[in-house]
């Protein structure tokens, strides 16, 4: 039976350039992958970041939503409610009656009586009676957590019946 010969296995004496070469290219390998995976890192926090500014955004705008939606309902009653409000909400958002620009809430204001240049205008409807369009504005300004603002403004024309013919 014919003998098969071994592989031959260099000897540390005849590759003493290649001694060390496997500890560098690993070496080299794990600092690339840990380069990946900082950034890597890196990006995720900021995404998280963005999204917790879009979020704190989001709920702010609503928060001033609901402080139009609470000041069209103060100017539906009958006589209408025109003072300040200050609402701490359940989410840390704060809602007031008030501009960016003031510090403290102010009343809701009557800015003008109908849509002429004169105190208001007359309407006259069936059964004589006489109505008078007021016009207001609400200013509202929300802040959530003390860093995310939104201020929204809005004009609610009120028509009134003023008298009646009978």
């Amino acid at each position: 039976m014919p003998r098969i010969p071994r592989p031959r296995v260099p000897s540390a004496e005849r590759l003493p350039r290649e001694r060390g070469s496997a500890l560098i290219v690993t070496t080299l390998v794990l600092l690339l992958v840990g380069m990946l995976a900082l950034t890597s890192l890196k990006d995720a926090e900021q995404e998280s970041t963005a999204a917790g500014r879009a979020r704190a955004t989001t709920r702010t705008l609503y928060a001033a939503d609901a402080g139009i939606q609470l000041a069209l309902s103060r100017l539906t009653q009958s006589p209408p409610n025109l003072d300040a409000f200050d609402v701490d909400l359940a989410d840390g958002a704060n809602v007031q009656s008030r501009t960016r620009s003031s510090g403290t809430p102010s009343d809701i204001q009557q800015v003008g009586l109908g849509s002429s240049q004169q105190e208001g205008y007359a309407l006259n409807v069936e059964g004589g009676a006489t109505s008078l369009t007021k016009i207001f504005q609400i200013d509202v300004t929300a802040t959530y957590a003390n860093a995310a603002v939104a201020e929204l403004e809005a004009r609610l024309n009120r028509t009134e019946v003023v008298a009646t013919g009978y």
